[in-house]
């Protein structure tokens, strides 16, 4: 088969597997399709894609003109299956999908929940039933991320398939680390309202040998520093980092928190994993259904300090066992999350091959 990814922009989340992909028997070619390379305000974020085009299995192809887009798709009768990020959540992916509609071409979306985070979940049914139902017709699977992407689309149509999906990190070499140092907690992402470091600052209060570094940066931050004195919690606050010196700053620590009020997935939690840390999350966060086994990590109630308070009291009361484990963590990444373990899966899918979601 030919695949063709045609994505809003390069997702160093969604390369991993997309790269495996290309190397599969059953794929004859990947191209991914993409109006720009990145947002501004992602590289402002540390995030730097541009050596994600060096990837040779994969033929990128930027700001294509609709010629373009009809001649990828104008394959014959070769087995092309076309990958969309979602069908209206980017204006050139929207307008590419609509094309393809005049080819014999299957299509699929890749796409996270609906974002409740300042929208009740009603309003969303409303529009996709107002805008998108009529392109359900079209469409033959989604492939969801989270379990609450599921469930939506799941329930909006019988007419697509449904597959379980999530975003997929690289993996790294996993070092030993010391088991007599204080416990060393990370959070790493944007210090927003949204994100609630504030819940993990709240819950560190009276908790002792623990340091907690803070990766990121954001419109909280001098609050949140101000709030660690008043706690006197140990927060070193390290600002935005650049994405390929996130490994080794995880390699430093024990355990990832996530605290956010809403996360469609939270891909942060796959990195962690894969560098054998133990990941702590609220249960409003995507990717908590990657902590089925207590030894990978728990979740919280949303925005309940109390909760996280004594989910880290007993992380410090158990951290030689939980430093121990590291490998078992990593080791289990590579096994259900890598990019080899999901392109597997994902071509499975699109083959019809009855097939269990590997991290499940």
């Amino acid at each position: 088969m030919i695949l063709i990814f045609f994505q809003n922009c390069l997702s160093p989340h969604q390369i991993p597997y997309i790269r495996e992909c290309a190397k599969d028997e059953r794929v004859e070619k990947v191209y991914f399709v993409m109006p720009r390379i990145d947002y501004d305000e992602r590289s402002d974020m540390g995030w730097s894609n541009d050596m994600l085009l060096n990837e040779s299995t994969i033929e990128f192809i930027l700001k294509p003109t609709d010629d373009k887009v009809r001649e990828l798709l104008d394959v014959g009768n070769k087995d092309v299956r076309c990958l969309f990020s979602g069908i209206r959540a980017d204006a050139d992916v929207f307008r590419w999908l609509n094309i393809s509609i005049g080819f014999d071409v299957k299509r699929y979306i890749i796409t996270e929940p609906p974002y409740t985070f300042d929208k009740p979940l009603w309003m969303h049914y409303l529009r996709f039933f107002l805008q998108d139902y009529k392109y359900v017709k079209y469409i033959d699977g989604v492939f969801a991320i989270g379990e609450s992407c599921e469930k939506y689309y799941s329930s909006i149509s019988k007419r697509w398939k449904v597959f379980p999906f999530l975003y997929v990190t690289e993996n790294f070499d996993v070092e030993p680390v010391s088991l007599h140092d204080d416990m060393k907690v990370l959070y790493v992402g944007s210090l927003s309202e949204r994100k609630n470091v504030k819940v993990l600052i709240e819950a560190m209060r009276g908790l002792h040998n623990v340091q907690l570094n803070i990766v990121g940066d954001g419109e909280k931050r001098h609050e949140l520093e101000a709030l660690s004195k008043e706690y006197a919690v140990s927060a070193n606050f390290l600002g935005t980092m650049q994405m390929k010196d996130i490994p080794n700053e995880m390699q430093k620590n024990d355990v990832l928190v996530l605290p956010s009020l809403y996360d469609g997935w939270g891909a942060v939690v796959n990195e962690a994993l894969t560098q054998g840390l133990y990941v702590v999350c609220s249960d409003k966060c995507g990717a908590k259904e990657l902590l089925h086994d207590k030894k990978i990590g728990v979740t919280f109630k949303n925005n309940k300090s109390y909760d996280l308070s004594n989910v880290l009291e007993d992380i410090t009361k158990n951290i030689d066992v939980i430093r121990l484990d590291r490998q078992y963590r990593s080791k289990w990444s590579k096994n259900s999350i890598s990019g080899i373990a999901i392109s597997k899966y994902l071509i499975d899918c699109l083959g019809n091959k009855s097939t269990n979601c590997p991290w499940k």
